[in-house]
């Protein structure tokens, strides 16, 4: 790109005025202010989401589809890319207990619906579950160990925290403000992109969304 592009963002979500986003060194500042303004976000695949009540809401599930195997429901927030970028974000599923695979979706380097990273968070750990994935014109593959205990256990809202550098590849996921990542992963597929939420085929909801980055 021609010149670096610093953001920081904070997505605030207020029980009544709604999602108010402010934003430093950055030429945008959409307020997000009713379950009308997810105009603001991508909606990828055939999940149902809204904004209401503070909370970035995927009410109903997507249903996987396509020629590739990937995320069926995910919002991507219109900005310019990112190459390195930190994500936050509070984050509460809302699907029975009794499911074993349910899980809630963090995607960093959104190029398009067929190239992005996501990190699933899961209840269970297995080849396709609670990993790091890239999607990739293809489908989606594990980039992480496939070593991380799963922690996707109850309806509880847990902080989540996502770092990606561009250059070296490196991603790290940090869950309840932990010290060190729960999951891990170096990989430099894609180099640059949006961010987003989401989850494979269950619902959930997303609060105090932070995002800081730059393009170089």
């Amino acid at each position: 790109m021609k010149r670096m592009i610093k953001v920081f963002f904070l997505i605030c979500f207020a029980s009544l005025s709604g999602v108010v986003l402010a934003q430093k060194q950055s030429s945008f500042k959409p307020k997000l202010d009713s379950a009308s303004r997810i105009t603001e976000w991508d909606v990828d695949g055939s999940g149902l989401w809204n904004i209401s009540n503070g909370k970035l809401t995927l009410w109903k599930a997507g249903v996987p589809a396509g020629p590739i195997r990937r995320p069926a429901a995910l919002a991507v927030f219109k900005s310019d890319p990112f190459r390195h970028v930190t994500v936050e974000t509070d984050i509460r599923s809302t699907a029975p207990l009794d499911v074993i695979r349910r899980d809630l979706d963090m995607v960093i380097a959104y190029e398009s619906p067929s190239r992005f990273y996501y990190v699933h968070l899961s209840a269970t750990t297995d080849s396709v579950h609670n990993g790091i994935f890239l999607v990739n014109n293809a489908n989606r593959v594990r980039v992480d160990a496939g070593k991380g205990i799963p922690r996707l256990k109850d309806s509880a809202w847990h902080h989540v925290r996502v770092d990606r550098n561009g250059l070296t590849g490196r991603i790290e996921v940090f869950w309840d403000r932990s010290k060190n990542p729960i999951l891990e992963a170096r990989d430099t597929t894609i180099c640059c992109g949006r961010v987003g939420f989401g989850s494979f085929d269950d619902t959930g909801e997303f609060r105090q969304i932070a995002v800081r980055g730059s393009s170089r």
